[in-house]
């Protein structure tokens, strides 16, 4: 698998995609902190870098649908996946390289985020608020998350192999979950009491509630807001659904990778 990782990774660097996600989350991260510190300057509000350092994790799911599905669309369409298989190379290291070189790609994204907070964040904004411990349960947590959403997107990319399908149901699948994650967080968020002190009908009790916080603990997107929100109070649990994910879909992947024909 050695051999498969290596020409993975030197594909990876000329990659178009890859480069464009990393200029694009440098960006999109400088442009957050610039924003943040134009608030403290011109409006004297107090601002914190930990109000965007950890914006990356909201970002990345859509990034990764796009780069993940794209750069694994190209080996069927170029024949590369079955020249792999021709030339002796077991479907399951295949499988096993191709996910490991998503997930460290889409890490390598993260980290061009990061970096643009702490090129510019730290000058111009310090760093007095940042937990040691929460740093890494959030750092640890958002890890988990992405290897999840990139087992995800790698399921769905190597058995689908129309280069134009994939790219769709990866990148609009993470749209809609998104879009869901907004709405369970919304009802969640609803308060018991108005402030007239009446009760709010749309508040949700017992199971109910157990039932969105569920989803938005279980789903990658609402994991996703909650680390970029620098909330830690569910880490443990986003982990373990997380994890889950990541073992379901690759072996559901890896299952059905082995049994298609590859044309």
């Amino acid at each position: 698998m050695s051999n498969l990782l290596h020409a993975n990774f030197v594909r990876l660097w000329k990659n178009i995609i890859f480069r464009i996600g990393l200029a694009f989350m440098f960006l999109a991260g400088s442009a957050l902190v610039l924003k943040q510190y134009e608030q403290m300057r011109v409006y004297g509000v107090p601002v914190t870098l930990g109000g965007t350092f950890w914006g990356y994790a909201f970002l990345i799911g859509v990034v990764s649908a796009i780069f993940c599905s794209l750069f694994l669309g190209v080996e069927y369409s170029d024949g590369t996946m079955r020249n792999k298989i021709m030339v002796g190379h077991k479907r399951t290291d295949i499988y096993f390289s191709n996910l490991i070189n998503n997930i460290l790609a889409t890490l390598l994204l993260c980290l061009s985020y990061i970096l643009s907070n702490i090129i510019l964040g730290i000058p111009l904004i310090g760093i007095k608020d940042f937990d040691l411990k929460k740093m890494i349960l959030l750092l640890s947590g958002s890890v988990v998350m992405v290897t999840a959403l990139c087992a995800v997107f790698t399921m769905i990319s190597m058995l689908i192999q129309n280069k134009a399908v994939a790219p769709v149901i990866c990148i609009v699948g993470m749209f809609l979950m998104i879009g869901m994650v907004t709405e369970v967080e919304r009802m969640l968020e609803q308060p018991q009491y108005y402030y007239d002190d009446t009760l709010n009908p749309n508040y949700l009790e017992g199971a109910k509630r157990e039932r969105y916080e569920f989803l938005y603990n279980f789903l990658p997107a609402g994991q996703a807001t909650q680390y970029a929100s620098g909330k830690t109070e569910n880490v443990g649990e986003m982990c373990l659904y997380s994890a889950g994910i990541a073992v379901i879909t690759t072996g559901l992947g890896i299952f059905f990778f082995r049994r298609k024909d590859i044309k």
